[in-house]
């Protein structure tokens, strides 16, 4: 269905992200896109994780995906070997899972926040996140953004032995050297370790962002 992404495994391992370039063609990104808006205009109360007047986001797991007809095209990641492979091979495990996928759809809201999860942290919790842009991300579109591993891989390292960390860990980096953040048109995706410091994108232009975003674990 879509392009091998194997060969990422090892830089995701080395650096805690990486950017994949056309994981999704034009035709299924207009799909998707197409799907995800129906899903947002029938989805009821219950499926939202969050519902404001810039930021609304459905969560769904694998039998809301098989039951639910308006989210029946989300089934086809819960089983696609592909990413299956990917997260077996990233993990070493074949116990993992991809626990949920989330769709997200942002404005801006007018005024520039400095919060969680805008701000760069890292999770306590670990899980192995596919995030893909369903349109196009450019300057001030809300691209995700990872501090770079010869930044903080030992930062982390030190922080996650800790037993006092929160579910969230706010980590300063002040350089922007040490910063990227992925963008790119419609079908970029972004794999990520929630270990590698990170933060969500805020949209601070006239368009809206919109994201499919497929979070993955050992099975606990």
């Amino acid at each position: 269905m879509r392009k091998d992404i194997s060969q990422f495994v090892k830089k995701v391992s080395l650096n805690g992200y990486s950017k994949i370039d056309g994981f999704l063609n034009y035709e299924e990104v207009k799909e998707l896109e197409n799907n995800t808006n129906t899903a947002f205009k029938k989805a009821k109360k219950n499926f939202y994780h969050t519902n404001t007047n810039f930021v609304k986001v459905l969560s769904v797991n694998e039998e809301q995906s098989e039951k639910i007809r308006y989210f029946k095209f989300l089934n086809q990641f819960f089983i696609d070997t592909n990413i299956k492979n990917f997260v077996d091979e990233y993990f070493k495990s074949t116990e993992t899972e991809i626990s949920k996928i989330f769709l997200a759809e942002s404005s801006n809201n007018g005024t520039k926040v400095d919060v969680l999860p805008y701000k760069m942290h890292f999770d306590k919790t670990r899980y192995l996140k596919f995030m893909i842009y369903l349109k196009d991300v450019f300057a001030g579109d809300g691209g995700v953004t990872f501090a770079k591993a010869e930044w903080n891989t030992k930062l982390q390292k030190d922080l996650l032995m800790r037993e006092s960390l929160k579910e969230e860990n706010v980590v300063e980096v002040n350089n922007l050297d040490h910063i990227e953040e992925i963008m790119g048109p419609a079908g970029t995706a972004a794999v990520f370790d929630t270990n590698i410091t990170h933060k969500a994108g805020q949209v601070l232009s006239n368009n809206k962002r919109l994201v499919l975003r497929i979070d993955t674990r050992i099975k606990i």
